[in-house]
């Protein structure tokens, strides 16, 4: 069943912002200094902002980030430098991490570039349109028999057998450095949409995917620590069936809990990254679930545009901000979340489409086409 959670605190800002000031400012310095990658566009989708009586949706599209088809890249570059810039060996590593598909296609991508060979472990189930796309980036991969967590284990016990450097974007207990650069070069893209926005004030409210919670960590501390108190209304989304931010907002701690299939497969995650939880705690205002039907229609309304929008190419996970948004607006279940954030016809919202067609047969299946 779809829900929601408010945070009591409203607009808060939190008093460890996990990404510090600091790297957020070498992450712009990082990229700042490589003008040949180029940013990702800032649609404004007129049409659909008119159909749910909003006075505008920003929508960030991420599906073909730096030639990739996911935001993932931009944590994992920078990840990549700051791993550069501390490695004294001579002797290059292999990098491994566990994947649900978009994280370990850009860990492929850059050992690649960086000259390091890449092992990327991935979950039972997974399309094989991403077990392909990782292979091609020269990884070796391998499905294991297991879920997410269970691969992330397996790197972890694999890992310290063989002496693998892990790039793993969700943290544990003694690790949790490349986690925090990972998400420190998620917010580039924040610094790429307001540079996109302006002149315009920008967004009353965010909504932005869960999973892990890394992307939500990043977008929260970045508009906290820019904006303070007159940041936006900050809103997480995740799939109905995988709750983890939900329920670890509702217990007020790091909660872990049962997850089921869901055509948002990066998001189907069991437990947040627990680094994250002064951010959950403090600077996000509200967590919703949707049901997978919402993400379809958010799909469904990119590939067939009307009223001027722009044809946006948005997988399920891509798709779930703006599926968030839909159920925001027109269930009950969610008028406290939308009454608290102010939506209506004066506000400008921003939402997130972090990933392309990343499984080109279900991408299909779902449009029509």
């Amino acid at each position: 069943m779809e829900a929601a959670w408010l945070n009591p605190r409203e607009r808060c800002v939190p008093t460890d912002p996990v990404i510090s000031a600091v790297e957020l400012g070498l992450v712009e310095a990082f990229y700042r200094a490589r003008p040949k990658l180029k940013p990702t566009p800032l649609h404004r989708l007129r049409g659909i902002a008119e159909e749910l009586g909003l006075g505008e949706i920003l929508l960030k599209d991420e599906s073909n980030r730096f030639g990739l088809n996911a935001f993932k890249i931009l944590g994992v570059l920078y990840t990549f430098h700051r791993i550069m810039e501390s490695h004294a060996s001579n002797e290059t590593p292999i990098v491994v991490c566990a994947s649900a598909g978009n994280h370990g296609r850009a860990v492929a991508w850059a050992a690649r570039e960086f000259g390091f060979a890449a092992r990327v472990y991935l979950p039972v189930g997974t399309a094989p349109a991403r077990v392909d796309a990782i292979a091609g980036e020269g990884a070796d991969v391998v499905v294991t028999d297991v879920g997410y967590e269970g691969s992330i284990q397996r790197v972890v016990r694999d890992a310290k057998r063989e002496g693998w450097l892990i790039i793993s974007d969700t943290s544990w207990q003694g690790y949790d450095e490349v986690p925090r650069w990972i998400m420190a070069g998620y917010t580039w893209m924040m610094v790429e949409a307001q540079a996109q926005w302006s002149p315009s004030p920008g967004p009353d409210v965010v909504i932005v995917q869960g999973g892990v919670g890394g992307l939500v960590c990043a977008g929260a501390s970045w508009f906290a620590q820019r904006l303070g108190t007159s940041r936006p209304f900050f809103i997480a989304a995740e799939p109905t069936v995988a709750p983890c931010l939900l329920e670890s907002a509702r217990s007020g701690r790091p909660t872990v809990v049962t997850e089921h299939d869901t055509m948002m497969a990066c998001l189907k995650c069991a437990e947040i990254s627990p680094i994250i939880w002064p951010v959950l705690a403090d600077a996000v205002d509200a967590v919703v679930t949707i049901d997978d039907e919402r993400a379809a229609w958010a799909m469904r309304r990119l590939a067939h545009p009307s009223a001027g929008d722009p044809e946006i190419v948005a997988g399920a996970s891509g798709a779930c901000g703006l599926g968030a948004l839909q159920a925001i607006m027109r269930h009950d279940v969610f008028q406290s979340v939308r009454d608290r954030a102010g939506l209506g016809p004066q506000s400008s919202v921003l939402v997130v489409n972090t990933e392309g067609a990343t499984d080109p047969t279900l991408y299909r299946s779902i449009i029509g086409d």
